[in-house]
């Protein structure tokens, strides 16, 4: 789409971007461009001479700036929304990291219990065997000792009747069964001493001590994750929560009251000046029943020339589907021959400032607090003249040239939405802008103006009419 070699880059002070030679291909800007050959947005223009004469300096300007706020835009809304993202994954991966490190220090804790017990069993086992075979060996070797001993005496004191013999038999099995029964009660002694420091059931073994220890850690380690679980959790929280109070506040700042006020206050009052200028009268009716049965529809009425013709006005401060029919019911409910709606931004009114949804309805988005009263007032005064032409339904030529003059005028607001839309994002044109808003404000009060001078003399030729046929 683009040739480039560092055909645009940073100026000196790095303070603008400087373009030297740049090549765009893509059909709609080209043809986006065909519509500002003369340095300001109009038709699209089709000859050659012309499109190769053009400057496009403007439109490369306005178009880099537009594009760079809506990048801007897309890029804000993408990190808010990346950012959210990240905080509910982090959230999760807490939660799952603590339920891991939870049940991990749970399988390892219960794994150390498991082998500790295990030891303790391998090592009981083996104290019993070893106590089954030193009683074995000990009783044996006692055993050995008497006879050896017996045969010895035999030996010493023998002949046919040893009387020595005799009575040294007694003393030695007497000694040998003690010595057996204190062996075998110090060795049982010694391997129960020994058994039980291995048993994880006694509170005072080593290995029961050990184990507990275990399981206080595990319990300590576990209470701690879930406490920094909580903690993590508790700020993760409060990001949310200071975002969604940040975007509350945003939302909040767009329909909360302007200088002590209401949007609707704030639009009577700037409606109230716009009719004391033009000589009409200005009625709040929003708590009034009207002419339709438990209506209320119709927040305020423009009283036109003394009551020849009447404007309803619709506020709110939120989105609306089906102006159509909200409108003619105000109307209906009010006896207005037309009406305006008003919202505060262009977002509640599709994307657009100025909405025609006929030659007397008009949906208008208007700040009071930064917009130009004088956009309402140009609104009113097209609504004012039509609702007046359909009042006075003489004069079939006047009327004609009067909607013609409306007509053209309603295509004028279609100018002044273009540059309301270019005002809100180039900055760098304000003046020219301003001047090209005064200029269509000053073409629709002439148009405007003769189409009343026409309607005046609708009026006249009505009352000489009836003048001749007094005479008559």
């Amino acid at each position: 789409m683009t040739d480039s070699s560092r055909s645009a880059h940073f100026s000196p002070s790095t303070t603008a971007v400087v373009i030297e030679e740049v090549t765009v291909t893509d059909k709609d800007v080209v043809l986006e461009a065909q519509r500002w050959t003369t340095g300001e947005r109009g038709a699209v223009v089709d000859d050659p001479t012309t499109l190769a004469d053009a400057d496009l300096g403007e439109f490369v300007a306005k178009a880099l700036t537009v594009g760079a706020h809506a990048l801007s835009a897309t890029g804000q809304a993408q990190e808010s929304r990346a950012l959210e993202r990240m905080i509910t994954e982090l959230g999760d991966k807490a939660t799952t990291s603590t339920a891991e490190a939870a049940a991990l220090t749970d399988r390892s804790v219960k794994a150390a219990s498991e082998a500790v017990s295990k030891a303790a069993a391998d090592a009981q086992k083996a104290l019993r065997e070893a106590d089954e075979a030193t009683r074995k060996s000990l009783t044996e070797s006692i055993e050995k000792m008497r006879r050896e001993t017996e045969a010895e005496l035999k030996r010493l004191f023998g002949g046919t009747d040893p009387e020595v013999i005799d009575r040294f038999a007694p003393l030695l099995e007497q000694f040998a069964a003690n010595l057996d029964k204190r062996a075998a009660a110090n060795t049982t002694e010694l391997l129960t001493k020994a058994a039980k420091q291995f048993d994880p059931n006694d509170p005072a073994s080593p290995m029961a001590k050990h184990s507990a220890e275990l399981t206080k850690r595990q319990e300590s380690l576990t209470e701690q994750l879930t406490k920094q679980h909580t903690e993590l959790t508790g700020r993760l929280d409060e990001v949310v929560t200071a975002l969604k109070v940040a975007e509350a506040k945003a939302s909040v700042s767009k329909v909360s009251p302007i200088k002590g006020g209401t949007y609707e206050t704030e639009v009577h009052e700037v409606l109230q000046t716009v009719a004391a200028g033009l000589g009409d009268e200005y009625c709040e009716t929003g708590t009034v029943v009207g002419a339709v049965a438990r209506s209320k529809k119709g927040d305020g009425v423009l009283t036109v020339d003394g009551g020849a013709a009447r404007v309803v006005i619709e506020v709110t401060d939120s989105k609306r589907d089906g102006w159509g029919a909200y409108l003619d019911e105000a109307e209906r409910n009010r006896q207005a021959d037309a009406a305006v709606g008003l919202v505060r931004t262009v977002e509640q009114n599709c994307g657009e400032t100025i909405r025609v949804l006929g030659k007397r309805r008009i949906v208008l988005a208007f700040d009071p607090l930064t917009d130009d009263p004088d956009l309402v007032r140009t609104v009113v005064m097209l609504l004012r003249t039509s609702a007046l032409a359909v009042a006075n339904r003489t004069g079939a030529h006047e009327i004609a040239t009067a909607e013609e003059k409306i007509t053209d005028a309603v295509e004028q607001l279609g100018t002044i939405d273009d540059i309301k839309k270019t005002a809100g994002t180039i900055e760098k044109n304000a003046q020219k802008i301003e001047k090209s808003c005064s200029t269509i404000y000053s073409t629709i009060d002439r148009l405007l103006g003769e189409a009343l001078a026409a309607l005046a003399g609708a009026a006249d030729d009505e009352a000489e009419s009836e003048s001749e046929r007094g005479a008559a």
